[in-house]
């Protein structure tokens, strides 16, 4: 079995330059520049990404033993898909790593994210669009105080570093619930996120096992939601009997 390399060889190979190499090869937006500076990515973004991923996996597992691990599944690729968007920038200026189950469409999967943008970084657990049905047994969940939403909640209040995400609706739908349910019902969407915009923690390594014992932290407001999925497919099972 290979040695384990240690966390703070691994990590301080985020750098200020795989930044500047993504933002330069987002401007330039020229297929044939990035395929003379592939050796360049794979330095310094390819390789310290997959190594998060490898480093992560156990942890992540613990959580949910179906997540995807394999690296290449696992982080974004640079390239875009432009066929279905007005933006036809070829190259992302960021890139992230998800944790979430197979064959499931990244925009509608319930995932764990690390992600390294260009104003700031971060990582959490939600939906980037969440599938109407789930959203509503989600709100059924909290409406009737399932014992799942309350842990979720629970957890969230104990980990101060995550705030709740997803756009607000301007007329709440249910403006008669407690104050504290509210806050997770007028949610077109949702997710808790922790962001930062100072780098030295990512680059200097030390940022790894805080992020480990957070992502921890909050399981249980990834099992509450996706508690609410399992209820929805085996309502969908049931009713194609």
């Amino acid at each position: 079995m290979p040695e384990r390399r240690s966390l703070c060889m691994i990590f301080n190979q985020f750098t200020p330059d795989m930044l500047d190499f993504l933002a330069e090869n987002h401007l330039r937006n020229s297929k044939s520049w990035y395929d003379e500076h592939k050796d360049v990515y794979k330095k310094l973004v390819t390789e310290p990404f997959y190594a998060l991923v490898e480093e992560m996996s156990p942890h992540m597992l613990e959580i949910d033993p179906q997540f995807v691990t394999i690296p290449s599944k696992s982080v974004a690729r640079v390239r875009r898909d432009t066929r279905f968007t007005k933006n036809k920038d070829l190259y992302r200026d960021h890139i992230w790593i998800v944790f979430r189950h197979p064959k499931k469409r990244l925009g509608s999967s319930l995932c764990y994210y690390f992600e390294i943008e260009q104003e700031s970084w971060g990582y959490g657990v939600g939906y980037y669009d969440i599938p109407s049905a789930v959203r509503e047994e989600y709100r059924q969940m909290i409406l009737h105080h399932d014992k799942h939403y309350l842990e979720a909640r629970r957890a969230l209040e104990q980990a101060p570093d995550f705030s709740l995400y997803g756009d607000p609706y301007k007329r709440p739908p249910y403006p008669d619930a407690p104050e504290e349910d509210r806050h997770w019902l007028n949610r077109k969407n949702i997710g808790a996120s922790f962001s930062c915009e100072d780098y030295t923690t990512l680059f200097d390594g030390t940022f790894y096992d805080i992020m480990i014992a957070n992502l921890k932290r909050i399981a249980p407001f990834y099992q509450f939601l996706r508690i609410a999925e399992e209820r929805v497919r085996r309502q969908s099972l049931e009713d194609h009997l």
